[in-house]
Formats: C-alpha cells, sequence, structure tokens
C-alpha cells in the first residue's frame, strides 16, 4: 500500500505521522480515496501531535471520527493498493503550506493541517465535523490560539541546516526520520541514529559499529517495542555536531562527526554502553583516523 508520507521537507515529524495515519486509516474502511475528513482521522491518531491534542481538547475521538467515515463514504469490495488524494485534500495540504507561511513557521505541522482543512471546509471533513457537533470555525480558532500561544510541534529542519550536513549525513538524519515515523513514534531519537548508522553501509561508521560489537538483535527489539529510552531528540547531536566537526578541520558534519557527538554526550554514551559498546574507545578510534570524504552515492539506504 502507498502511504501519503510525503518528501516535502517542510512537514514536520507529527505531520508525517499524521499522514501516515490518513492512508491507514483509508484502507482500513475500504475507501476509494483520501479525503479531508481522513486527514482528521489521521491527526486525531497521531498522539503527541499539536493537532491531536487540539481536538482532544473538543472532546473528539479517534473512534468517533471513523465511525462517521463510515456512514459518509461506500466501502470497496478489498481495501485499495494505490490511494489518491481527493482533489479537497491537495486543496487543504496547499492551504496548510500557506497558514504555516502566514504564522511565519518554517515547518508544516498537524496544526497547520487543521487549519488548512478548516479554511475553505471543502471535502468530507465538513460533514464529519457537522455530525459530530464541533463547527469547522470552533476547531480553527482553537488551533489557532493554540499556535499564537507559542506552542509548536518538535522538527529537525533548522538543526538538520545549521548543521551543516554533508550529503551522506543527510540521508542518514532523513532515514532516522522515516524509521520513526514507519514505527509511529512520537519524536526522531538517537536509538533512530545509532540504527541507521549501522545499516547505512556506505558510511565507514557502519564497519566501525559492527567491528565493536553493536548490539543490532537488542537495539532493533527495542525500537520496535518503543523504548521511551531510545526517543532522546537528535536536535542536541545536531546542534553540536558542527563542532565536533570543525574540531577535526572539516567544515561540514559528517557520519563519524554524529557518532563522535553522540558518543560525546551524556545520553548518547548511555545509549552506546547499553548496546554494548564503549564511547570513549569510539572516540579514540574516530579522532585518530584520518575523515574520508562523504559520499555522494545514490543507492537506496539499507531497509529497517
Amino acid at each position: 500500500m502507498r502511504t501519503l508520507v510525503p518528501s516535502f521537507t517542510r512537514y514536520s515529524h507529527h505531520a508525517r505521522r499524521a499522514l501516515t495515519h490518513t492512508a491507514l486509516v483509508v484502507s482500513r474502511l475500504r475507501h476509494p480515496l483520501a479525503d479531508t475528513g481522513h486527514l482528521l482521522a489521521g491527526v486525531m491518531l497521531t498522539r503527541g501531535s499539536l493537532g491531536c491534542q487540539v481536538m482532544e481538547e473538543l472532546a473528539l475521538t479517534a473512534e468517533a471520527i471513523e465511525q462517521v467515515l463510515k456512514t459518509l463514504t461506500p466501502s470497496m469490495a478489498a481495501p485499495p493498493q494505490d490511494i489518491p488524494n481527493a482533489d479537497e485534500l491537495n486543496i487543504a495540504l496547499a492551504l496548510a503550506a500557506d497558514e504555516s507561511s502566514w504564522f511565519g513557521h518554517h515547518y508544516i505541522g498537524t496544526g497547520h493541517l487543521l487549519l488548512g482543512v478548516t479554511r475553505m471546509n471543502v471535502g468530507n471533513a465538513r460533514a464529519l465535523l457537522r455530525h459530530l457537533d464541533v463547527p469547522p470555525e470552533q476547531l480553527r480558532r482553537h488551533v489557532r490560539r493554540v499556535l499564537n500561544d507559542g506552542f509548536t510541534e518538535p522538527d529537525l529542519h533548522l538543526a538538520k541546516r545549521n548543521a551543516r550536513l554533508s550529503e551522506l549525513s543527510r540521508r542518514v538524519i532523513n532515514a532516522a526520520e522515516q524509521m520513526a515515523v514507519t514505527l509511529d513514534h512520537p519524536n526522531v531519537g538517537q536509538g533512530h541514529l545509532l540504527l541507521v548508522l549501522l545499516l547505512e553501509e556506505r558510511s565507514s561508521i557502519s564497519a566501525l559499529l559492527r567491528a565493536a560489537g553493536l548490539d543490532e538483535r537488542r537495539l532493533r527489539r527495542e525500537l520496535e517495542d518503543g523504548d521511551t529510552a531510545l526517543f532522546a531528540s537528535l536536535e542536541d547531536i545536531l546542534n553540536r555536531a558542527l563542532d565536533q566537526a570543525q574540531t577535526l578541520g572539516s567544515h561540514y558534519t559528517g557520519t563519524e562527526h554524529l557518532l563522535l557527538t553522540l558518543a560525546a554526550t551524556e545520553a548518547g554514551g548511555a545509549l552506546l554502553r547499553r548496546y554494548g559498546l564503549d564511547p570513549d574507545g569510539l572516540r579514540r578510534l574516530i579522532t585518530n583516523q584520518e575523515a574520508a570524504p562523504p559520499s555522494t552515492d545514490e543507492t537506496p539506504l539499507a531497509g529497517f
């Protein structure tokens, strides 16, 4: 099944999760396409997001939304293999981007998605909210108040840009983000980064981690189980990584600098020790070896 996770770099982690949940709702209800009501369901299912919190404050529930959605669109005989967007959903997504720009935000989050849906009240979200006795303008006012109060969603966009990542490091971070979306985790954590660094065989760091004895099986299992100890934010790592790179005489942040920074922080060191690695030993290996230039290989990252 093709999901609705976009390639747009401005979408926050929670917005990507919401679009994934949207596609899953469409498939579960066996509806022929994704409409704005399905997007509301997707946001509602994105626990920890600003949009979900706003909808909960209005006494909305995912169960109630899906029950109404069942009455709005006839089900197909089988789940769709390919999920197109209704024109109305594409309009709402475009309006969400516009709402983000109006607030001066560098990302598109679940709050902006709700504003996009309620701005022109296109698609089946209007009927859905009417059935649930929540006027679209009430939802819109609530979201705008929360955003005006300064609440935002976590996003790595600025941290990635400020870290001046090499092309390979950028792909590693993007893969960590996608892994967190796939596993429906509330944020992109250092555990996701560690596993992706191990899987990225184009980087010398992969071989270094394997030689050092990283317990891949345990790391995978505990990520799949949603162990919150692995969810320490990557922002701190990215904010420090460029300094580590410059210490080694590099103007970019490569994968070796990402691991070096991870090993240098208290949380990162604890994470490495948890999976059988010696942070100090890794730091010595990295600082003693001459940094290789970043790879520009376009082959896909090994799958999770």
